[in-house]
């Protein structure tokens, strides 16, 4: 993930000068973009001063105007006077022409003090260029406080959260004292639509040689927003050089931006950084972050081969499998279930949901291993029956492939083309290892309890079987994602059947904001660390008692956080610790607003953690798990299942959210439903609350 760096060159250069003089010094430099004035001098008229475009128009192609620009709305078009009626002909003509260019952003001055009007100039703008190529850049003079995220915020509300608008947030020349609190309100920020990070030359300190440097404190501030943003960030260094090293005999640096630039490559190369921004999993997410996807119909649904192969690239997850029933085979030994002599050496597994065979595979490498250990000791090798239970036709004839082709596979497994809460398997076959691998983005999604409960029902597990997992945990936590809840409402107009192409019914609002979706988070922050909701078993002690079911409620909730979710990230990720005791001393010791704390929810984040075998004879078990507190690192099969909220709701000082999540079902379908409160903590009186989304499950259900 390369750096995307552009210049902002002085007022001068960029109103008067010569654009392709100017962007032909960027990019001997490097430099990938520049903002240029839209207007370059002005004409007295009848009607007024009139800003004109600029002379030198035809100084670039069409391919440069709209890759390498990004144009710089006239200051004067935001006076009092054209903000009075909230409306301005100058800003409208100087877009309009930035559309008919193809520029694809146009830069907003910071709020002024006539919020209103100037909000409604926003929203008008955001309005105009929908449908365009042109997206609206508000600049943010960035501080850590509350007023600065407050006043944002508030604007961006006005405007109704328009999907064209995004922030550039620009840094002072002098740095904050404080990088804790700098480092919490970014946070904070990265929930909103940020899109470009502007960084003066004056922030710039000056090292021994005559080069730019930074001080440490702004170093991990920069780090930071490298990490979290990835390559989604556009970098603006802006104004004069500052830096001139005395050796410095580079025939470029023509654009006097160069040693910035190299710089900012250099903490870019940093390993902290490059540990998280150029590793496998951050390369096979980079296509994903922020798409939202329909969660599978998993009875329904074929995988098609390709998803089935990108699941099995996962480095973690079936390493982790293999080690839970290698643990398995241990404690059936140990607890002389099988292998105490040669007559009682065969150990039955099954694989239901077998797909590909990835479980199978490693379920035999498993018995494997224990074999090999067998070598040295006076223990007796196990023979394994496997049996592969898989519903796709198409999956099944790979499988029988893979049968005919892996050595050895042809002696010890057998696959059954079934529904697994249908198959029917003979007496010995009946398994002593269930292994499966079900479990959607929340943990139970994707319907891994029915099914589960299904095969034990149907007579597919000995009296004493183990299933892998043994049992999985769902997690909730609120979400701040202005992109996110843009890209469910986007969901309205999309088609309700795919295959209908874009003539197909549209999905319509309602049905948008009541599904939940499968998403890389990355434009997100998790406010508060998740909480538990639902806990499923397997097997399952409840299976045979008729007032016990799979439908599950909780609630629970989360207090104002002066932290923000610090160490949470965007709610996928380990959590970091080291972040967050940044987050409680910017609190605690450094003018933290504490209590004064507030943030918007704009959905809430489910992940889960499961429990695939814990030994009952060794001090050892295997986890999987997407929730940040225990996230296995490096694994990339699942991303947090994000429940959108119809309206955005604020957890304001003294407030505490309350968030209620059922699981229901009817024999025929599951489905969830959810709603949030805010209520006041000293005396729990009603603040604000959402409706209950998707009751009966009549926007979104997941069929039986």
């Amino acid at each position: 993930m390369p750096l995307v760096v552009g210049c902002n060159p002085p007022t001068p250069l960029g109103q008067h000068g010569n654009t392709d003089d100017v962007l032909n010094k960027a990019r001997a430099d490097s430099l990938t973009f520049v903002l240029i004035s839209l207007t370059q001098h002005q004409q007295q008229t009848p009607h007024g001063l009139m800003h004109l475009p600029r002379r030198d128009l035809a100084a670039l192609s069409s391919s440069e105007w709209s890759n390498s620009i990004v144009g710089v709305l006239s200051p004067s078009a935001f006076s009092s006077e054209n903000l009075s009626l909230g409306s301005s002909a100058t800003v409208r003509s100087e877009v309009e022409w930035a559309m008919h260019m193809g520029i694809p952003a146009v830069v907003f001055p910071a709020v002024p003090n006539n919020a209103p009007n100037f909000s409604r100039l926003l929203h008008s703008t955001a309005l105009l260029v929908s449908g365009s190529g042109t997206s609206i850049w508000l600049d943010v003079n960035f501080e850590p406080t509350e007023a600065c995220y407050g006043s944002v915020q508030g604007i961006l509300s006005s405007c109704d959260n328009a999907s064209t608008i995004g922030l550039n947030l620009r840094f002072p020349e002098q740095e904050s004292n404080s990088i804790n609190k700098t480092l919490v309100h970014l946070n904070r920020f990265f929930g909103l639509p940020v899109k470009g990070v502007t960084l003066p030359t004056s922030l710039f300190l000056t090292n021994k040689k005559g080069y730019p440097t930074l001080s440490k404190k702004m170093q991990v501030v920069i780090e930071w927003i490298m990490k979290r943003g990835g390559d989604k960030i556009r970098w603006v260094i802006e104004g004069e050089q500052k830096h001139v090293p005395a050796e410095d005999n580079s025939q470029n640096n023509t654009s006097g931006y160069l040693n910035y630039l190299q710089y900012l490559f250099h903490l870019r190369s940093r390993s902290d950084v490059t540990e998280v921004l150029d590793c496998e999993e951050a390369r096979a997410e980079a296509s994903y972050l922020d798409y939202l996807q329909a969660p599978l119909q998993p009875l329904a649904d074929n995988l098609e081969f390709g998803t089935y192969e990108t699941f099995e690239r996962d480095p973690v997850k079936y390493r982790n499998y293999e080690s839970a029933v290698l643990l398995a085979i241990r404690d059936g030994v140990n607890l002389q279930k099988w292998g105490g002599s040669t007559n009682n050496n065969v150990v039955n597994l099954m694989v239901v949901g077998a797909g590909r065979g990835p479980l199978v595979r490693a379920s035999l490498n498993a018995v494997k291993r224990y074999n090999a250990t067998c070598l040295s000791s006076d223990l007796h090798p196990l023979t394994p029956r496997m049996l592969a239970v898989e519903k796709n036709p198409s999956a099944v004839i790979f499988l029988h492939s893979l049968v005919a082709l892996e050595p050895g596979w042809a002696e010890v497994v057998r696959v059954i083309s079934s529904d697994m809460r249908d198959a029917v398997v003979g007496e010995e076959e009946k398994a002593d290892i269930v292994v499966s691998e079900l479990l959607g983005s929340f943990g139970d999604n994707e319907l891994s309890p029915e099914c589960l409960d299904g095969a034990e029902k149907s007579g597919l597990m000995k009296p004493d079987a183990v299933s892998i997992p043994t049992n999985y945990i769902s997690f909730i936590a609120p979400l701040s994602s202005a992109k996110l809840h843009q890209e469910a409402k986007a969901q309205a107009y999309s088609a309700t059947d795919g295959a209908h192409g874009p003539m197909g019914q549209p999905f319509g609002f309602l049905r948008a904001m009541e599904t939940p979706y499968v998403v890389r988070s990355h434009a997100a922050a998790q406010t508060h660390i998740e909480k538990e909701c639902f806990t499923y078993v397997h097997p399952n002690p409840d299976l045979n008692d008729p007032t016990k079911c799979n439908s599950r409620f909780v609630r629970v909730e989360f207090e104002a956080d002066e932290k923000y979710g610090m160490g949470n990230g965007s709610g996928y990720g380990l959590y970091n610790k080291q972040e967050a005791e940044l987050a409680a001393a910017a609190g605690e010791g450094e003018g933290g607003e504490g209590a004064g704390a507030g943030i918007t929810i704009h959905g809430l984040t489910g992940s889960f953690d499961s429990l695939l075998y814990r030994s009952e004879t060794e001090n050892l078990e295997e986890h999987i798990s997407i929730a940040p507190q225990t996230f296995s690192v490096g694994m990339f099969s699942w991303f947090p299942l994000f429940f959108p909220l119809r309206d955005p709701v604020f957890l304001g000082p003294g407030c505490k959210a309350g968030v209620n999540i059922w699981r229901l079902g009817n024999g025929k379908k599951i489905w969830y439903e959810w709603s949030v409160d805010i209520t006041k903590i000293i005396d729990g009186s009603l603040v604000s609350s959402t409706p209950v989304h998707n009751p009966n499950g009549r926007s979104y259900q997941v069929g039986l």
